[in-house]
């Protein structure tokens, strides 16, 4: 799944910048997951995970990477769909054998779900619905997001899961998966430069390629992971964690209004009139209200809305983390300045001043566009972006921040804070 500020390039550096600092396990939080990509990878390397973000498709691929330790059985839903399963047209088209190759080894089934995939995918008759209604250029919107077959495909899936779950016949995980798995077919095949802000005029080509759903990997953990859809503020004082992790929007684009189409896609299943809900959906584009996930990280300092920036938001953050280290990654060009977010962490771990040359790191990776250089229409058909001083074409240097406190007997911790507790009485008027 595409998103602004996937970390996926960085995981290799965020380990090991927490390893060199002597965390190698514990309680990963990380607060502002996103598709999922950094929690996954610390879920791989033993880290207990709690993940959390407020954008339902961003939330469907947590609960599918984290959640699900094995490989569950979709018992229901091939009982009902046994006749199906077991008919000579579905055989044909489905081999186990790629789909072990791919998984390689796990220790429980993969089949039921490649099963299932593969049924959803292949098998289920079109449907006209939201989707080719919206965003497709035969739905009457004129909207090309998706052409008339894929709408219709989505349609499809969405369909089912949104029957099996009235139902009661999907458990948490196996809904997630496949909504995982549907969510990054979509995206791989809609015709976008990057994000659903536009669609483009003309069909590109992965937007003309067939819609295939993949076989989700479900990464094994005898631990309990957990994947939350709230308010990260608020959400921060009710966790406990050996590492918070912040990846939070670093500019001024808000997820509700770039990635409208994968949060249809996302909620589509627990939408109670979906008659409304389509009704509700509003522009040139069809966007659906999205007032309620609006982000104070994405307003800057100098522009508050009610009282709420990122500077305020991320000091709030930062400071109610009941963590023992907390690591931002942050862009060069994001709202907040390198000053401004070592002046919070030292905050945080009780220093005077932020040691730069110790607990920041800098790397270098290539930007997030969401046009190609191609068809952006600056000079020589180049998109117009500033080349940072020092750096190459398309070069931006990512943050990471670490700010850490002394880890103190449980007791000594009480017994400190009992003692703050009385000077504050004994200060007061």
């Amino acid at each position: 799944m595409r998103l602004i500020g996937n970390k996926t390039r960085l995981l290799a550096e965020i380990e090991g910048f927490l390893r060199d600092r002597g965390v190698r396990g514990g309680t990963f939080i990380d607060i502002f997951s996103g598709t999922a990509s950094v929690a996954r990878h610390f879920k791989r390397l033993g880290f207990r995970v709690i993940a959390n973000d407020h954008m339902a498709a961003c939330h469907a691929q947590a609960v599918a990477a984290l959640e699900v330790n094995a490989y569950p059985p979709f018992e229901a839903v091939r009982e009902k769909h046994r006749r199906t399963l077991r008919s000579a047209e579905f055989r044909r088209g489905f081999a186990v054998q790629p789909v072990l190759t791919a998984l390689g080894a796990p220790a429980s089934d993969p089949v039921p779900l490649a099963e299932v995939i593969h049924l959803v995918g292949r098998q289920l008759p079109p449907r006209e619905g939201l989707i080719f209604r919206s965003f497709c250029p035969g739905g009457g919107k004129g909207r090309m997001y998706f052409r008339d077959e894929i709408g219709r495909r989505i349609d499809a899936v969405l369909g089912f899961l949104r029957e099996n779950h009235e139902e009661g016949l999907l458990s948490r995980g196996e809904l997630h998966l496949v909504l995982a798995a549907l969510l990054d077919a979509a995206d791989r095949v809609a015709n976008i430069s990057g994000t659903y802000g536009a669609y483009l005029k003309t069909w590109q080509r992965s937007a003309l390629a067939p819609i295939r759903l993949e076989v989700p990997e479900v990464i094994e953990s005898p631990l309990e992971h957990e994947a939350f859809r709230r308010d990260s503020n608020e959400l921060v004082r009710e966790l406990r964690g050996d590492v918070l992790y912040i990846d939070p929007p670093y500019n001024k684009r808000q997820y509700g209004a770039n990635y409208h189409i994968l949060e249809i896609i996302a909620e589509h299943h627990e939408v109670e009139d979906l008659e409304a809900y389509e009704a509700a959906l509003y522009g040139k584009t069809g966007l659906k209200p999205y007032d309620g996930l609006k982000s104070a990280y994405c307003v800057p300092p100098c522009a508050a809305r009610r009282g709420e920036n990122v500077l305020s938001a991320m000091t709030d953050l930062i400071l109610s983390a009941r963590a023992d280290h907390v690591l931002v990654s942050y862009n060069e060009e994001g709202l907040l300045t390198r000053e401004e977010l070592g002046a919070i962490l030292s905050r945080f771990a009780g220093t005077r001043s932020f040691a730069f040359d110790r607990d920041m790191r800098t790397v270098l990776h290539k930007r997030f566009c969401s046009d190609s250089d191609r068809s952006a229409g600056g000079a020589k058909g180049k998109r117009r972006y500033r080349v940072l001083d020092g750096k190459g074409r398309g070069e931006i240097s990512e943050w990471l921040l670490l700010g850490s406190r002394e880890r103190r007997p449980r007791r000594a911790r009480r017994n400190a804070e009992a003692t703050q507790a009385t000077r504050a009485t004994q200060a007061a008027p």
